[in-house]
């Protein structure tokens, strides 16, 4: 009867050791194969994309922002832009736009298809349909503007043509600058070759 008792209990002590172990492997084993192939979605990234995000140093929605000399506040945005490697500080941009708070409380909202913002050189060129609307009631489409980013000046410097005000208008360049003798004061101008259709019902 003795013999008995110490099998069994030698038994009882052995399994208290091996049946946890056991366990504990059996919990390992899940955990190792659940997640076999198919078992999980895939990220929502395709390795091209990366390879091109990589390759481009694409940014998304940049945004610059500043103040020129004279006070006006301007704001440049874009889809998607791209920094040129070889020249720091500058990057061509995917629809780009620009806002001109001007400090006499008139604005300018310039848009186009493309462009190149270089800070270096202190300008923003939009090309490709570029347009402008002012708050003085303009609206100037030309090929490509250009927007100086530390003074007020924008200047499209091809043919232009708008319509505002007067009528009709379509020119060989156009600028937007601070009144000569008067900076408080922003002035958008057509020369060169100036047709002027006008409408009195406007």
């Amino acid at each position: 009867m003795a013999s008995w008792d110490n099998t069994y209990s030698r038994f009882i002590a052995l399994a208290k050791i091996v049946l946890p172990l056991a366990a504990l492997g059996l919990l390992s084993t899940l955990f190792l194969i659940s997640r076999g192939p198919g078992g999980g979605e895939d990220l929502p990234y395709a390795q091209v994309e990366i390879d091109e995000l990589l390759r481009e140093q694409r940014i998304g929605a940049p945004t610059y922002a500043g103040v020129t000399r004279d006070g006006t506040a301007i704001a440049v945005t874009a889809e998607t832009a791209r920094p040129d490697a070889e020249a720091p500080g500058r990057a061509t941009a995917q629809r780009m736009r620009a806002r001109l708070d001007l400090p006499d409380g008139s604005h300018a909202d310039i848009s186009a298809a493309q462009g190149t913002i270089d800070t270096a050189a202190q300008t923003a060129i939009l090309d490709g349909r570029a347009r402008i609307e002012t708050s003085t009631g303009y609206q100037v489409r030309a090929a490509r503007i250009t927007s100086a980013l530390g003074r007020t000046e924008v200047i499209a410097d091809g043919p232009v043509d708008a319509d505002g005000p007067p009528g009709r208008i379509d020119a060989g360049a156009m600028e937007l600058t601070a009144a000569p003798g008067a900076e408080t004061r922003y002035v958008l101008v057509f020369k060169d070759g100036v047709k002027l259709v006008y409408d009195p019902g406007r």
